[in-house]
């Protein structure tokens, strides 16, 4: 389903567009935590359409992206044309051991189908003592869009609509999960740093669009919901909106929070 979804140019477009904000934000606390410069040779792993890739190149570093999504390189190449992207798969990457100097992983994670095992595979490509930083969003129960959307497929959804089985995209916000688990990957000095991302859209109904036509697991929930649960959700999310996010003449600026973990790998 993942790489379905994400071969989409459709969907690829739609998370760039709608997660544009968000995932900038992001990007700098990435780049701050793999001390991101001039002598940093950078891996920008599960790149998408080059956000990070983009903060590491503008401090200095030399840049490879990798994604399983061509449609997601043919975006981080027109956006970083200094950078070097390559398609491959993240969890049996061609790079020789101990490569890079810093690994980024802006919300890539999640998709990992074994994250530890993907970790491990980080772990290999990076040096010894090589910085990794990468993200995850806040899920069900939390303020913002993805805890909104949770509660609101939990209450208004067909229940009989599910998703195929896979790890919890968001487990690795907790800490009591996460800390081990880059640990038995090879790493140490494990942090989690909370970070108070946010999305901008141009009209409280649009949030349901961001989430039905750029993010994979999300849209394969919604499109599939009966039209009347469709527009029920969007209502749901739209009246959040309204209340809760600030607003400029921009549009809705909605809490998106996330969380940045960051470790060293073991030399």
């Amino acid at each position: 389903m993942e790489r379905q979804g994400w071969a989409d140019p459709s969907i690829a477009k739609g998370y760039a567009d709608g997660f544009e904000m968000a995932t900038r934000l992001v990007a700098r606390k990435l780049a701050d935590e793999v001390a991101a410069g001039p002598n940093c040779k950078a891996l920008d792993l599960c790149t998408g359409h080059g956000v990070v890739a983009a903060e590491l190149v503008a401090r200095g570093s030399d840049v490879t992206g990798l994604d399983f999504s061509e449609p997601m390189i043919e975006l981080a190449q027109s956006a970083v044309p200094t950078a070097r992207f390559v398609q491959g798969d993240a969890m049996a990457m061609e790079f020789p051991d101990d490569t890079f100097d810093a690994v980024t992983i802006g919300f890539g994670v999640p998709h990992f189908p074994d994250p530890e095992r993907g970790l491990k595979e980080v772990t290999r490509v990076l040096k010894p003592g090589g910085r990794v930083a990468f993200s995850i969003w806040r899920g069900k129960g939390s303020e913002g869009a993805f805890g909104w959307l949770f509660d609101a497929v939990e209450r208004l959804a067909d229940p009989s609509i599910s998703l195929p089985s896979g790890p919890d995209a968001h487990m690795l916000v907790d800490g009591g999960i996460a800390k081990p688990m880059v640990e038995n990957a090879g790493f140490h000095n494990v942090r989690l740093i909370d970070v108070a991302s946010e999305l901008c859209v141009s009209d409280p109904q649009v949030l349901f669009d961001v989430f039905d036509g750029g993010a994979v697991r999300a849209a394969s929930l919604l499109k599939r919901q009966p039209k009347e649960r469709r527009d029920a959700i969007r209502a749901d999310l739209a009246t959040l909106v309204q209340a809760e996010a600030n607003t400029d003449i921009r549009g809705y600026f909605v809490p998106a929070p996330s969380v940045v973990i960051t470790a060293l790998s073991k030399g």
